[in-house]
Order: C-alpha cells, then structure tokens, then sequence
C-alpha cells in the first residue's frame, strides 16, 4: 500500500535535505524524504571543522556526529606559496566524519521524529505534473502532488538541473594506496605545478590523497599521466604513497542553478551551489542551506503569497555562501607563486578577482546620494523559524531585501541620504535618530561602507542609473 501524500517531499537524505526534512516536521508539517542510497564520498573520512559540532547540536543531531566522528588525531601542515612544509600545530582540532554511517544515521533519527523516510528509492515526475517514488525493490508510491518539493540531492545534481560553472573546470580523484610509516598520523595539503594534493594518513590503514587537476588539462594530457606527474611532484606524503589508485572521480567545478523559478520546487545545498573544495567546510554549508530551506518553505506554506521571493531570497543565501567560500579559495591560489606560468594556476589566476566593489579608500567627504534602484519598503527577514515582514529596502535590479546590517537598521541608514551628504555627516546625523544614536558610531559607519560597496550609495555628481 502507498505511503501518505506528503505536504513536502524532500529529496536527498544528505546533511541539507535532513535537516530541512527535521525542521519542517517538528513545525507540524507532513514531510517525506526520499534517498537514494548513492554516497559519493571521497574517502573514508570526510574532514569538518569543531564549528559544525555547535550546530549539530542545536539541531539535535548531536549524538549522531558522536556516533559517527572522532577528533581529528591528525597534525595538519601545508607546502603552499613555498618548499617548506608548515605544520598548524596551534589550530584547533577539527573531526573526522565517516559520512555513510553519518548519513544514515542522521536519516534514522528524523524517521523517529516523524519525518517519511524512504530510502534506496528515486523520484520521477509525471507527465501531469506529479511525483512518482519507486524503490529499488520495484515499490512505488503515488503519484503524488506536494505543495514543495525540495531537492537536496548535492552534486549529482549537476546532470538533471542545467549548472553553471562560476570557477575553472576541475576534477578531484579520490586516490588511495599504503603510506610510509614516517608519514603515519599526518594531513597535509600541497600545491604542485598541475594543481593541488590533500592527503591524510591515518595512524592505521590506508592513506587517502585527493588530487586536483584542471579538467582542460586531464582531456588534453590524459588522466592517468596527468596523476603520475602530480604525484612525482609531490613532497609530501602524497610522494611516498605504494601502489596507489583511483577509486573515483568527482566533478569539482564551482557551479551555480541559475534556471527559472519552479513555484513548487527548491533546490538547496550543493544541488543549488557548489563550492570550490579548497574552501572546505562542505557539510557545515550544506547543515547551514537546509536549516535556511526549512524557513523558507514553513513560511511559503503560511503565506502563498510571499514564496516567489521567499525562494528567490534562498537562492541568494545559497549563491551568498557560494561567493564567500571562493573568496577564500581565490586567496588560497593567490598565495602559491610559484607555478604562476603552469595552466592549472594560469587559469585561476584569470579567474580569480574579487568581486566586491568596495571602494579602496573611504570617501568620507565624497557627497553621496541613494541608488535610485533601492527603495525603501516592507522586506522578508529571518526571525527564527519562519520570515516576517519588516521595514527595509528593495534593491530592484537584484530582488535584494534587506532590512538591517548587522544590528544596524537599513531604514534609518537611508534616511540620511534624503539629499546628498558625507558618510562622515551621516554618522553625525545619526546621533539625533532613535534608531542609531544607541550604536556606536563605528557600526553605523561600517554599515554604510556596505552599503556604498553594494552599490546602494553612489556619488552625488554621478550620472544616474538608467536601468
């Protein structure tokens, strides 16, 4: 007999879409997840920072990462920008996460707390519209219509959901093979001149090295010459590896879903944005998606009205988060001068720029004036477990809404612009708003540095904005 009509169908029982799933059934909601049993892990181990245990407990998850991870027993060091290798003996030690018991230990939970959980199982629309789940052993259930459907699928994503790429095409191999005893205990991470090698060597067992090369590259010289030579210029443990051998490849390409709205679907996690894995912290990103998801479908339920923008604002979240990791990862490559003229770091180097137009030094006594593309109005913004509406501002070429920096309230930042003025000026005109005077004058300041680099303040004697 098939399972009840879920309100939400969740799909992908990963970190994003259990977490999504957890929250939206302890808000009262009737949610089936669905997975479909095909880990794609790079190793035995997947490394995740002390950050993420805070989370995890906060959503109750905390047993399960107990149950399923280690601190890290490793000393970490790192060849990069240089020969010598630099041990990070004063950082604080992260865990070590066999993400297959992780997983499904994380999806046995949410079952007890009344989530649906089906696994081993795909989900297909039908013609009419509707989603059909079939299990491997050939059970189907439907066809349902739920109100949301959310997809958590990660990167297998890439070959349903059209991706665009925001990085240089990489490739990561996931890499095994029998580690010198001198290397036992270590995780070490190392530019060489066809891309970058992470390898960690626990006190038993096989080592893992995860070796990353330009995808124009391994189509061009050949992939398994390209890793023979990755290797044979590694220094580190990397180089002393016996026998070693590729289990997998992934597609490591930064990408974004930039396809047109689906009033009914949302797509979360690394099915909506990957990141470059030099930034690491994959699973605290996906932990993060799925808890902003469930607040954005609880609220879309409560008000039909407001779910184009409310999914509209997740993709902006996801794609925020996306940008942030590559800031980091552009910083990595900066650093590491020494095959500047080698394709792989040629084409990061291109790539690779801020994005930001924060100006490079204040304008304190530039007259600015407002955007004439920001207007103030009534915005959505996290309060919880839900969105609510608040005043705020409208960037109307983007869709952004904002309604505070910080603490720092967005309304009364704007109101000092009514006319032309200095951000000095305006931090001194704040003093006599109710709203700003009780904040000290340098958060009033930094928030309207950002809003200069968003481009919602703009020089007085500048031409106005045409679009």
């Amino acid at each position: 007999m098939t399972r009840a009509e879920p309100t939400v169908l969740v799909v992908g029982g990963g970190p994003a879409g259990v977490v999504a799933a957890a929250r939206l059934a302890s808000a009262g909601h009737a949610v089936t997840l669905v997975d479909a049993g095909t880990l794609h892990a790079s190793g035995p181990f997947e490394s995740v920072l002390a950050s993420a245990r805070p989370w995890l407990e906060r959503l109750g998850f905390g047993p399960e990462l107990g149950e399923a991870a280690e601190v890290d027993p490793l000393r970490h060091g790192a060849r990069w920008g240089g020969p010598e290798l630099v041990w990070r003996d004063d950082a604080a030690p992260g865990l070590l996460l066999r993400r297959g018991p992780f997983d499904r230990r994380l999806r046995a939970r949410v079952a007890e707390r009344g989530v649906t959980v089906i696994e081993e199982a795909r989900v297909a629309a039908t013609d009419d519209g509707c989603c059909r789940v079939t299990e491997r052993s050939g059970r189907t259930h439907g066809p349902w219509r739920p109100e949301i459907v959310v997809v958590a699928t990660g990167r297998t994503t890439r070959a349903r959901l059209p991706m665009l790429p925001t990085g240089p095409r990489t490739l990561a191999f996931g890499c095994v093979g029998e580690p010198a005893a001198e290397d036992r205990g270590t995780a070490v991470v190392e530019a060489v001149p066809d891309g970058w090698i992470w390898t960690y060597v626990p006190h038993r067992g096989a080592a893992c090295a995860t070796v990353l090369l330009d995808t124009v590259e391994v189509a061009r010289v050949g992939r398994t010459q390209l890793l023979a030579r990755a290797f044979a210029a590694a220094r580190g443990p990397a180089a002393r590896l016996v026998g070693a051998r590729v289990l997998h490849a992934t597609d490591a390409t930064p990408a974004v879903r930039r396809s047109a709205a689906d009033e009914r679907m949302l797509t979360i996690g690394d099915a909506m944005a990957t990141i470059d894995p030099l930034a690491s912290q994959g699973v605290e990103k996906a932990l993060a998606a799925g808890d902003h998801a469930a607040a954005v479908v609880h609220t879309a339920l409560r008000e039909p009205g407001w779910r184009s923008r409310l999914f509209a604002g997740h993709q902006r979240f996801e794609l925020g988060v996306q940008a942030a990791h590559q800031r980091t990862a552009e910083e990595w490559y900066r650093r590491e001068p020494r095959f500047a003229d080698q394709p792989f770091w040629v084409r990061r180097r291109v790539s690779v720029g801020s994005s930001s137009t924060q100006p490079s030094a204040d304008p304190r006594d530039q007259p600015l004036r407002l955007a004439p593309h920001v207007q103030p109005g009534q915005v959505l913004v996290r309060a919880g477990a839900e969105f609510v509406a608040a005043d705020g501002a409208i960037d109307q070429r983007t869709g952004e809404e904002t309604a505070r920096i910080g603490y720092v309230s967005v309304p009364a930042l704007l109101a000092r612009f009514r006319s032309p003025t200095t951000l000095h000026a305006a931090v001194a005109d704040g003093a006599h708003d109710p709203r700003l005077f009780v904040l000290p004058p340098r958060a009033v300041h930094t928030a309207l540095l950002e809003l200069l680099r968003r481009g919602w303040l703009t020089p007085a004697d500048a031409a106005p904005d045409s679009r």
